[in-house]
């Protein structure tokens, strides 16, 4: 297919040989179908004076979204398609340094932003040094090649990165970047590493299952000229240096830390505030910050002795336990949440919100109980 031997050709004219249920068998194409995590080629096919959207099935056939007869003429969207051959063939670099890094490969998927999965015990500096490698082989205009050998070949080719279950044919495609790295793979790639033009890194997932997302070309440009800016305006506007700055965000880091540390001992401690309306007891407590898990727990247990209502401002949440006696108060909460505009539920003797005004939730349905 002359996406493999021609992968610059834009356009050509084809011969419809076949024409069954709406798909066309065509004598050859430009059209890459899909494959390997590249998604199949857009385009438009032109006959009797119409033009139609078309895509590649796979072996020869296609679907026209109009009726065509003998000849046709096909246009590739060259835009989309290039874009995912620097984005595919940048992949191949980035991935073989992650690999020399220890990464296993999970699977790749390309697209205005393309990802790829991948565990092993990779740190962020790792990736940072990735995206770095890809970047100088870019600018080093590194040769890409792609042939064809014969599966039993592939141990002649001992740094060859291969799934042989997943080869069904006896014939492998090979790319290799320079001596950098060689790969079996079916995608379309760029001949030469120039022409991706900028490599970028936009996100890292950790975890077990890890996953990298990427840009190319002047989306990699752009992202890093702007997060360029950003850092430096960062920097001017808090008066840092700007080789300073990681330093002063660890800073950050630790202080908020030793606060979050604070807010769940005050969670532990912080006294509710008790008032006595006839056979109920009320408990209120409104506070900022709250750690949840432990708010919940002490008003389940003061739940055993009365009514316990909470308010955290810093999240506009409100929160109320009771005893499975008092049913009651979970038709008083869910009117007073409505009429105050707020949403929530639950389930059982607890319930839970969030309102415009805590405060004024808080005191106001602790009048309706005690009325």
């Amino acid at each position: 297919m002359l996406y493999y031997e021609e992968p610059y050709l834009k356009k050509i004219k084809a011969r419809i040989l076949k024409h069954e249920n709406g798909k066309y068998l065509l004598d050859r194409t430009i059209l890459y179908p899909g494959g390997g995590g590249q998604p199949p080629d857009r385009g438009m096919a032109r006959c009797n004076d119409n033009e139609y959207e078309i895509v590649h099935l796979g072996d020869g056939w296609h679907r026209i979204s109009g009726h065509c007869t003998d000849e046709v003429e096909l246009t590739l969207d060259w835009e989309f398609r290039y874009y995912m051959m620097k984005s595919h063939t940048a992949e191949h670099a980035f991935f073989r340094f992650l690999q020399n890094r220890g990464a296993v490969l999970g699977k790749a998927n390309f697209g205005e932003v393309s990802s790829l999965t991948f565990t092993g015990e990779l740190s962020e500096e790792d990736i940072i040094e990735a995206e770095k490698g890809v970047r100088e082989l870019i600018k080093a205009g590194v040769k890409v090649e792609t042939f064809w050998i014969e599966k039993k070949e592939v141990r002649e080719y001992p740094q060859l990165r291969i799934r042989e279950d997943r080869i069904k044919g006896a014939r492998i495609r090979v790319v290799r970047i320079g001596e950098h790295d060689t790969t079996a793979c079916k995608g379309v790639h760029v001949s030469n590493m120039s022409e991706i033009g900028d490599f970028a890194v936009v996100k890292f997932r950790k975890g077990k299952n890890k996953e990298v997302k990427f840009v190319v070309a002047e989306k990699a440009e752009r992202f890093h000229h702007e997060q360029s800016e950003k850092l430096r305006i960062f920097a001017w506007q808090n008066g840092i240096e700007i080789n300073k700055i990681e330093a002063y965000l660890r800073n950050l880091l630790e202080e908020n830390t030793n606060m979050k540390d604070a807010l769940k001992a005050l969670s532990a401690t912080v006294p509710f505030t008790e008032k006595n309306c006839g056979s109920i007891r009320i408990y209120t407590l409104v506070f900022h910050g709250g750690e949840r898990k432990i708010i919940v727990r002490r008003m389940m247990e003061l739940a055993r002795q009365g009514v316990v209502i909470y308010g955290d401002e810093a999240t506009n949440a409100v929160m109320c336990a009771f005893p499975d006696s008092l049913g009651f108060v979970r038709e008083k909460f869910m009117a007073l949440l409505a009429e105050s505009g707020g949403r929530g539920g639950g389930k059982g003797n607890f319930v839970s919100g969030s309102v415009p005004d805590v405060q004024k939730f808080v005191a106001t349905l602790k009048n309706i109980l005690c009325s």
